[in-house]
C-alpha cells in the first residue's frame, strides 16, 4: 500500500466494521469476515499477486482455517488462523521469503514499526497539504506551537478540578455545556472503547501498511541448500572431533540399547511385571516420558553439531555415519516406547489435551528423525532443514484444527471409561460446545458423583447441579452475542440446549 497517499476512508471504514464486528461479541465468522476484507485490501491497493509457491500455500492453509474456525472454533483453530494469517500477511509484504519464521519476523517488524511509522505518515501528509494552502500552513504551525502546552495545561485543570471542590464547582458552572457535551461523548465511546479501537487501527495499519523501514531491517541472503566444505580444512581438528563424536555417538548407542530392550520386554510385551496399575502408569508418564522426550531431542541436537559442516566430508566418516543412523533408529525405538505408555495411560484413564499434546509431540520428533536421516544422506544445510522444519510444523499446526479435540475427549472418556475412573471435573473444565455430550451422559456423571460422595448428599446434589448451572449459564450468555459471532459448533449446541430443563428435578420427572 503507498504511505505517500493514504487510503483514509478505507482506514476509517475497516475500522468502523472492526467495532462492529468485534466490539462485545466474541470470535466466530467475524473474525474470517474482517481478515478476509484486510487480505482482499491489501491485495487490491497494495497490487500484490499469488505468485509464489509460498503464498499460495499459506493463503489456502489461511482459508482452511478459517473454515475450522467457523466449523468449530476452537481455541486451536483461532490461534491457528491468526498464525497462518500473519504468515501470508508477511509474504505478500516480502515475496521472496520462503520460510515460515522469516514471514513471522517480517510481519513482527512490521508491527514494530506499526507503533510510530502511522503518526509519521500523518505528520508527513498535514505539512504536505499546509505546503499547499497558505491557511492551513499558518493553522498547522500555530497547533504545532500550542498543542503541547494546551494539552498539559488541561491536565492539570482535570487534576485540580477533581482535588478542589469550589474550583470544580466554578468549572462545572462556567462550562457546563462543555462537560454535557464531553460526558455524552464517554457515555458513547468511554475509555475501553477508545482503547478497543486504538487496537483495532494499529492492527488494520499493521497488516495493511509495508514500512520502509521493516523492509530495509530484513535483508534476504542467499542460502545454500546444501553444506559446503570449507576451504582451508584443518585435517588434524577434523580427525579430533571425528573421534569425539564417534566415542559419543557410540557409547550412547550401548546405553540407548538397553534402554530400549529394557522397555522392549516390559513395556512392549509386559513381561515379568503389571503396568497397568495408576501407580505404574503415572510413574511412566509423567516421570519417565517428558526425560524420554527430552532426550531424544537432546540427541538431534547433538547429531546436527557434528554433522555441520567439515565431518561432512571426512574421508572416514563411514563409521560415524552408521552409527549417527543406528542413533536415529534406536531413537525412533524409544519414541514408540514412549507413545506406548501414553497410549496405555489414554487407555486406562482417559484422554486429556495433555496426553494429546505427548501424541503430537511425538509426531513431530518422528519427522524431525526422518529430516535428520535425509540432512546426513543428502547433505543438507542447517538453513534448508530449518526452512523445512518451519512449514513441517505449520502444516501439523493447520492440521489440528480439523477436529473438536474437546469434543473428542469428551466422547471418548464417557464411552470408554468406567464410573469408578471417570473425571468428570476434567469433563466439566471442557469447552461449552461439549455441553449436548455430558447432558446425553449425564446420568452416568451422576452416578460417579453418588459413587464419590455417597455419604454426603449435600455434596453429591452440589456436584450434579454444576452440569445445569453450566447450561443455563451458556444459553444467556449466547443471547448476548449477534451474528458477526455465529460458528456451527456453538449454534448446533444451542439447538440442542434450548428446549432441555436446566435444573436436575425436571430432568429426572422428563425421564421417568
Amino acid at each position: 500500500m503507498n504511505t505517500s497517499k493514504p487510503r483514509f476512508f478505507l482506514i476509517l471504514l475497516l475500522l468502523a466494521l472492526f467495532n462492529y464486528f468485534f466490539w462485545q461479541e466474541k470470535p466466530g465468522i467475524n473474525v474470517v469476515l474482517f481478515n478476509g476484507l484486510l487480505i482482499a485490501s491489501l491485495v487490491y491497493f497494495g497490487q500484490k499477486r499469488f505468485d509464489t509457491l509460498a503464498l499460495k500455500t499459506s493463503f489456502s492453509l489461511t482459508i482452511i482455517t478459517g473454515i475450522m474456525l467457523v466449523v468449530y472454533n476452537t481455541d486451536i483453530s483461532f490461534r491457528a488462523h491468526f498464525i497462518s494469517f500473519f504468515i501470508l500477511v508477511g509474504f505478500l509484504h516480502r515475496k521472496q521469503l520462503s520460510t515460515v519464521s522469516g514471514s513471522l519476523f517480517q510481519y513482527g517488524l512490521n508491527c514494530m514499526m506499526t507503533t510510530f511509522e502511522p503518526f509519521k505518515m500523518i505528520s508527513q501528509t498535514i505539512s504536505s497539504l499546509s505546503d499547499r494552502n497558505t491557511h492551513l500552513k499558518r493553522l498547522h504551525k500555530t497547533l504545532s506551537i500550542i498543542l503541547i502546552p494546551l494539552l498539559v495545561f488541561s491536565v492539570f485543570v482535570l487534576i485540580f478540578k477533581f482535588a478542589n471542590p469550589v474550583f470544580g464547582d466554578i468549572l462545572n458552572n462556567s462550562f457546563a455545556n462543555l462537560f454535557q457535551v464531553l460526558d455524552s461523548f464517554f457515555q458513547l465511546f468511554s475509555p475501553v472503547r477508545l482503547w478497543f479501537l486504538a487496537i483495532g487501527a494499529f492492527f488494520i495499519f499493521s497488516v495493511l501498511f509495508s514500512w520502509e523501514r521493516a523492509s530495509n531491517l530484513h535483508r534476504i541472503s542467499p542460502k545454500s541448500d546444501t553444506v559446503k566444505p570449507t576451504e582451508d580444512l584443518d585435517k588434524a581438528k577434523v580427525e579430533t572431533e571425528y573421534k569425539t563424536a564417534l566415542i559419543l555417538i557410540c557409547a550412547v548407542n550401548a546405553l540407548l540399547l538397553l534402554i530400549n530392550i529394557i522397555d522392549i520386554r516390559y513395556l512392549w510385551f509386559n513381561i515379568g511385571t503389571d503396568l497397568k496399575s495408576a501407580y505404574e502408569l503415572s510413574k511412566l508418564v509423567h516421570e519417565g516420558t517428558y526425560l524420554l522426550i527430552l532426550s531424544i531431542v537432546l540427541s538431534i541436537g547433538i547429531l546436527l553439531y557434528y554433522f555441520r559442516k567439515d565431518l561432512n566430508f571426512f574421508i572416514n566418516n563411514k563409521w560415524l555415519v552408521i552409527a549417527a543412523y543406528v542413533w536415529i533408529i534406536q531413537n525412533g525405538i524409544l519414541v514408540i516406547s514412549v507413545l506406548l505408555r501414553n497410549y496405555e495411560y489414554i487407555a486406562n484413564y482417559g484422554l486429556t489435551h495433555k496426553r494429546i499434546g505427548v501424541a503430537v509431540f511425538l509426531l513431530l520428533t518422528s519427522i524431525g528423525l526422518v529430516m535428520l536421516w535425509l540432512k546426513i544422506k543428502y547433505l543438507y544445510s542447517f538453513f534448508n532443514l530449518f526452512r523445512q522444519a518451519g512449514w513441517v510444523l505449520y502444516f501439523v499446526i493447520v492440521s489440528l484444527t480439523l477436529f473438536d479435540w474437546d469434543s473428542m475427549i469428551a466422547r471418548y472418556n464417557l464411552r470408554t471409561q468406567n464410573t469408578e475412573n471417570l473425571d468428570y471435573r476434567y469433563l466439566y473444565s471442557l469447552s461449552e460446545r461439549t455441553l449436548p455430550i455430558l447432558h446425553e451422559n449425564r446420568e452416568k456423571i451422576a452416578q460417579r458423583i453418588k459413587y464419590l460422595h455417597s455419604q454426603s448428599p449435600e455434596i453429591e446434589s452440589a456436584e450434579v447441579n454444576v452440569l445445569y448451572s453450566k447450561i443455563k449459564w451458556y444459553l444467556n450468555d449466547q443471547q448476548h452475542y449477534n451474528w458477526v459471532s455465529w460458528d456451527y459448533s456453538n449454534s448446533k449446541a444451542v439447538s440442542y440446549l434450548k428446549d432441555k430443563p436446566t435444573n436436575p428435578s425436571t430432568s429426572s420427572v422428563q425421564n421417568r
